[in-house]
């Protein structure tokens, strides 16, 4: 199962629509926020021109995405993993409660403690993956710079690997 994984396209609409368009054979796409409607359109002609085989989407809004209706979070299980996806805002000590200001380490101790192995952020721009105590934690980077990321389930085993990529 291939999840192409996108954040903070901030209106590079052309940069979004690359990137699936390149992805098309993705079963899942997620966008972590921060030009969330970007992928709606770009998904939608890639669609139209039949080379896109996602079913799922899943979007989370970012702090830049003020007209959003999109959830601040989302849990999904995909494949046999449970996925945590949140713009991360918090992620880097910008959000106004303490214990958002604790960054990854909060973002690995709630996602461990409610039985999450990955948790998705984005905000920061900058590509990140870990793992922590059983939690695997990645940032794709920011579309806007071309930048996002490929997690593959193999279908035998149900290891995951976490790819960073660039257009």
């Amino acid at each position: 199962m291939k999840i192409l994984v996108i954040s903070d396209s901030h209106g590079r609409y052309q940069n979004v629509y690359d990137i699936i368009y390149e992805n098309a054979n993705s079963d899942v796409i997620i966008h972590l926020g921060d030009g969330v409607s970007d992928v709606d359109e770009a998904a939608r002609e890639v669609a139209d021109m039949r080379h896109l085989k996602t079913l799922q989407i899943i979007k989370v809004r970012g702090n830049c995405d003020i007209f959003s209706s999109e959830p601040v979070t989302s849990f999904d299980n995909i494949g046999d993993h449970k996925f945590y996806s949140t713009h991360g805002y918090s992620v880097n000590g910008t959000a106004a409660s303490v214990k958002a200001r604790l960054g990854v380490d909060a973002l690995c101790e709630d996602a461990r403690q409610n039985g999450f192995d990955v948790a998705l952020f984005g905000h920061t721009h900058k590509a990140f993956y870990e793992e922590r105590s059983g939690v695997h934690l990645f940032n794709p980077g920011a579309a806007l710079k071309g930048q996002y990321g490929i997690i593959t389930i193999d279908d035998a085993t149900g290891n995951l690997k976490f790819e960073h990529k660039e257009i």
